[in-house]
């Protein structure tokens, strides 16, 4: 009697062995798409999370972009170089470090004041005596070098960047308030005019010092030693200011070039700025046709207000805060 026993699987035919490798390749695949399919989705995630970073980031350069175009508008109307505005409402911001705002403020300033007296030389609607404004000019030039000596002492001295921040609000308070005090009672305040070339230039030496130092092209201080020393009225003393502004920021640039004191920034916000002041320079010297000495004193005096208010909130900001 024969039995029934189980079947014999007998030896494995290829075809059998052939699906056994499909089966195990396709496993194979399917952990493979698996870890492709997780990577990419991390990196998308990433992309997207930097993609946002830096919009964040170009919102905030919108802005800096704003403040740099509406202070170029006062080079032209009342010679201020627009760094009296710039360096402490971008300093407000807190966007990037204070070397980076002394220095993209330093550049827009001297953009905006090469730019304005070029069209000024070229449409022949200059009113200074660029001769007589030389011995000012170029101790305001040396001046600018011996401030951002100061400045880069000062940087490399402090251990906290916020106390250099707070030194330069000080100052510029303290400046504002005077400057401020003095145009209020110009009328009633009798100027003393400076003679001789030596004086001069050693005006120019102080205070292109003070303004390198602050980071600033120093328009509104300019304006009131224009005014005071060299009885000049509003809109001539406006012009005399930016050719003193591009002396100064002249000389100061070469000297943070060669001295290799370049701080760390971001070349579109460079360029953006250079080209905002240009249109700032532009747009301003039209709307200066269309002013009066009086309408350009009462500007003169808001912009003092609010670089007075603005210092005061960076001084706390950085000193106290």
């Amino acid at each position: 009697m024969l039995g029934v026993g189980k079947p014999s699987s007998g030896p494995a035919t290829p075809e059998s062995a052939t699906s056994i490798r499909l089966s195990s390749a396709s496993m194979s695949s399917v952990s493979q798409i698996r870890t492709w399919y997780y990577q990419i989705t991390v990196r998308f995630c990433s992309k997207c999370s930097y993609m946002f970073e830096r919009c964040v980031v170009d919102v905030r350069f919108v802005a800096v972009f704003i403040v740099c175009f509406l202070a170029s508008l006062l080079g032209p109307l009342c010679g201020i170089g627009g760094g009296v505005i710039i360096k402490p409402v971008v300093d407000a911001m807190g966007v990037m470090g204070v070397g980076a705002v002394s220095f993209l403020s330093s550049v827009s300033v001297l953009v905006m004041s090469l730019s304005t007296l070029v069209q000024n030389a070229c449409t022949r609607s200059s009113s200074i005596d660029s001769r007589s404004l030389m011995p000012i000019a170029v101790g305001s030039a040396v001046g600018g070098v011996a401030g951002k000596v100061a400045f880069n002492q000062m940087i490399a001295a402090l251990p906290n960047a916020d106390l250099v921040g707070a030194a330069q609000a000080a100052v510029l308070i303290v400046f504002s308030v005077l400057v401020l005090i003095y145009t209020l009672n110009k009328d009633r305040i009798a100027g003393v005019e400076l003679r001789g070339a030596a004086p001069q230039a050693l005006a120019g030496f102080l205070a292109g010092a003070c303004w390198s130092f602050l980071g600033i092209g120093g328009g509104p201080f300019n304006l009131a030693i224009l005014v005071f020393f060299f009885s000049m009225e509003s809109k001539t003393a406006a012009q005399a200011s930016l050719f003193i502004i591009a002396f100064s920021q002249t000389a100061s640039l070469v000297y943070t070039l060669v001295s290799g004191s370049v701080p760390d920034f971001s070349l579109i916000v460079l360029v953006g700025m250079c080209l905002i002041a240009v249109m700032g320079s532009v747009v301003g010297r039209k709307l200066s046709k269309r002013m009066d000495s009086s309408t350009i004193d009462r500007l003169y005096v808001f912009a003092l207000l609010l670089i007075i208010a603005i210092s005061l909130y960076n001084f706390a900001r950085f000193a106290i805060l």
